[in-house]
Formats: structure tokens, sequence, C-alpha cells
């Protein structure tokens, strides 16, 4: 996804009342997340923090006044579904004000923690994203155990967490804590031209050996089976070879991996995984290029039916909306399996997530707009702007948008069914391993590395790390 660093702005937003202020720089994903119910503590230097009120289901932050400061990351396309969300808390909540600041260099915020200046919340994702790790570690982050444990937004007999779809809390932990809340479902598919499919006869394939064989059909036809991004290996690598080492041996694989366990990357699924994917460039499976190919451009590539098969995430039809030729029927489904009772196992992990500072000045306002946030009503306007799924639980349920998002949602229950979907956790504790093991990958489907080779390179780099105690290391 596109993360051109475009700088702060504000964009205004008309208030129900003079007293009101809303800035929106909006954001490129719906996410959340919060601490104590009634935590005020910790305020900033030079700030005072709002006095907590007495806590009821209504109001179950202590919500008072004062203003709620918050930085989003704005992608560049700016998503209304956050003037709905700030509508909802503001009608609840006359007394507040908002200064919510779209960017997309979070990295500016920095010198803020730094000064003890926090805002009360920000979204972290693009190429500026803060270190939430090392945030964590310094405990400059809030934990959301109470914000979790709140009465949801929409039904008060259930708390918050009940009103999500499973791996909200796994992924949020960092260090042992729950720091993070991500709510937009960042599901990993393998996507097709449902009309050509059509037009040519062929089905989508189940399992692994399908998937091969109609590869060769396919490019018997003169079109390439595959294409990916070779700039951007994080693609491939979460699209097919985390899923694929997943169906073969067990998501137990990658959590041996992400614990730096001796010996991980030796372990058979991925061997034979990486035999199966070298296959791949050994019969010319590959569209030819795609290792100097940006995701955008190897999207298009596949638009242009150059390809038949590319492995991206969710947001792929909103992203290349703008390219989609006429007739053009995207459909996404899980990768085949070798194991055809896992066939429907899918990565699809919480993503674009948002954090409260422990020095926030207005915890209770952040808070409860992360509440108001994760609604039904936000959601499925945010699908509808987006054509996303969120992790709001039903909130998609007889929303009629495209082809594609049916699609999706379909998968990921799909893979619900089967079992839910443990995120692999090494890149982002260990990035210059991912960095490593990604580059490893590309070199065994796009270069001349053999299995050996590949398994080998990556073993090497992860023992560089388990040896490293300049390296805070994590376990799941």
């Amino acid at each position: 996804m596109s993360s051109a660093l475009l700088g702060s702005r504000h964009l205004s937003h008309r208030s129900p009342s003079p007293s009101r202020r809303s800035v929106l720089g909006l954001v490129g994903a719906l996410g959340a997340l919060g601490l104590s119910a009634c935590a005020t503590s910790g305020a900033p230097a030079g700030g005072e923090a709002a006095p907590a009120a007495e806590t009821s289901p209504e109001n179950p932050f202590g919500v008072t006044g004062g203003e709620l400061k918050a930085f989003v990351f704005d992608g560049g396309n700016g998503l209304p579904h956050l003037d709905l969300a700030e509508e909802l808390l503001l009608a609840k909540h006359p007394e507040l004000t908002s200064d919510i600041v779209g960017t997309e260099d979070l990295s500016t915020l920095q010198p803020q923690f730094v000064n003890q200046t926090p805002p009360d919340l920000f979204q972290n994702s693009g190429a500026g994203a803060l270190d939430v790790t090392s945030l964590s570690a310094n405990q400059q982050l809030a934990t959301l155990e109470d914000l979790l444990a709140a009465p949801s937004w929409d039904d008060p007999a259930i708390t918050v967490e009940e009103s999500l779809n499973p791996g909200i809390r796994e992924e949020g932990m960092i260090n042992g804590q729950l720091v993070g809340l991500n709510t937009v479902q960042y599901a990993w598919g393998i996507w097709r031209d449902a009309a050509l499919f059509e037009e040519k006869g062929w089905e989508m394939p189940r399992t692994w050996d399908e998937l091969m064989s109609l590869s060769t059909d396919i490019k018997a036809d003169g079109i390439h089976p595959w294409a990916f991004t070779g700039m951007h290996p994080s693609y491939f690598d979460e699209g097919v070879l985390q899923p694929l080492v997943s169906k073969i041996g067990g998501q137990e694989v990658w959590k041996n991996v992400d614990n730096l366990e001796e010996g991980a990357w030796q372990q058979d699924a991925i061997r034979e995984a990486a035999e199966a994917l070298l296959q791949l460039r050994t019969d010319e499976l590959i569209l030819p290029g795609v290792a100097q190919m940006t995701h955008i451009q190897s999207q298009t590539a596949w638009l242009n039916h150059e390809a038949a098969f590319i492995p991206v995430g969710a947001w792929l039809e909103n992203e290349m909306k703008s390219a989609i030729p006429e007739g053009f029927r995207m459909a996404a489904a899980a990768l085949p399996s070798p194991d055809p009772a896992l066939a429907d196992l899918t990565p699809n992990n919480a993503g674009a997530g948002w954090y409260v500072p422990a020095a926030a000045a207005n915890q209770p306002s952040a808070f409860e707009f992360l509440r108001a946030l994760l609604s039904k009503e936000v959601s499925r306007k945010y699908a509808e702007l987006s054509n996303s799924v969120t992790m709001v639980a039903g909130a998609h349920e007889g929303q009629e948008l495209s082809e594609a998002f049916g699609t999706i949602t379909e998968m990921i229950d799909r893979s619900h069914q089967v079992e839910p979907w443990q995120r692999v956790k090494y890149s982002a504790w260990y990035p210059s391993m991912a960095e490593e093991t990604r580059a490893a990958l590309m070199a065994l489907v796009l270069g001349d590395l053999d299995v050996d080779g590949f398994l080998t390179r990556c073993q090497a780099k992860a023992d560089e790390v388990a040896k490293d105690d300049a390296i805070t290391k994590q376990t799941r």
C-alpha cells in the first residue's frame, strides 16, 4: 500500500455547535486501542489532565470534557468514517472538543514522547510509523484491558472484546502487555479474474497439486500463471510462504520461528514449502520482470491479464479501483493446500492499530472515541467507503457491496471455521531478520538460490539475532 510522505494536514469538519472544534485529517485504516477506565495519571509536562467523572455503563471511562488530541495515519485518501465516529462521540459528550490531525509521517510525534507531551491517541501506520515495541518497553503506552472490558457501543450487554472477531488480543500484545488493538481485517488471498476463469472453463483449485496442474494449463494458454511484487517481498512472504508452511506443518512451525528456537528454519514444513515454491521458478510459472515491479506495477500487469494469480491483501480492490478494466471480476480465495482439510485457512490479521500514550492528558476521551470507532455503524461506513472488512463481529452481515468484498468476507469466514489464524510475529519483533529472510525468499523464487541455500541463509540470520544480547527477545 502506498505510503508516500505528504506531511501533516488538518481537514475542517463542521461542528454541531461553536463550542466544538473538529479537525479531521483522515486515516488509511480502521483500528483502536485504549487503557484504564478512569486513568488520568501521567499527564504531560505543561499540560493538565482532564478530570474523570464517575463511571457508568453510559460513560465507562468517566469522560468530563476537555479536548481530544489525536494523530492518525492518512494515506492520502481521507476516510469520512472518522467523521461519523466523531459525530457519535460528540453527540454523547457535547462537552468535548476534538483536534484530530492527519499525517503520513508519524515520526514527527517522537519529540512529543521525549518531552512527555504526546497526543491522547495515535494511529500508527505508514513509512514513518513509530517503533511501538520500544515505546512499550519504555512504558510509554497505556494498556488496553479496561477498554476491552468496557460495554460495547452497540450492545452494553457484551464487552468491547466480545463484539470483535478473534485475534484482537493476540495482535495487540507487546512485551506481555495488551497495548494495541487493530480493527482492519488484513486478510491475504490469491486473487483471480472470475470472468476470465469462467471464459476459459478454469476452476479455482483447492489443493496444491491442482494448482500446479492448472498453472501448467494457464501457461499453455499464453498467460503467465503468477505475478507478485518483487520490490516488496512481504507480499509473497505473508501471502504465499506463511500460509503454505502452516498448511503443511501447522501453525506451530511459525511459533518456533518467532521464538528463535534452535534450527527452526530447518523444520520439515519450511523445507517442503520451499521445494514447492521453487517449482514456480523451475517451471517458469512467474511473470518475467516481477523482481523489479512494485505492488502497483504487478497488480496492473495482473489486471491486464499478463498473469492469472496474484497474492495481495484484502485492500486490493480499493487500491486499484481506478485501474480495474470493464468486465474484470476480482475474486479472492485462500491459497490451495497440500492438505485439503486446511484448504480454507488463510492469513487474516487485525491491522492498522491505534495507541494511547501512557502520558496522555485526556485518556478517557481517547478510549471513548475508540469505543465509538468500533461501533457497527462506523464499521459499515468504513466498508462502504473502502470495500474493506473490519474486525467488528457481524458488522458486515447483509452488507452487499462489490463481488470482491463478498469473496473476501466468505474467505475469512471459511478460515475462521478451520481455526484461528495466528499471526507470524518475527517480522515485527526482529525487522533485520525479516529483511534477510525475505531477501532469501526472493532469491529462491526469482534468483539462483536452491532450497538448502534458502534454509541456511534464513537460519544463519535467526542464529545471529538469537545471539545478539542487544536485541530484546520476545516469545509467544
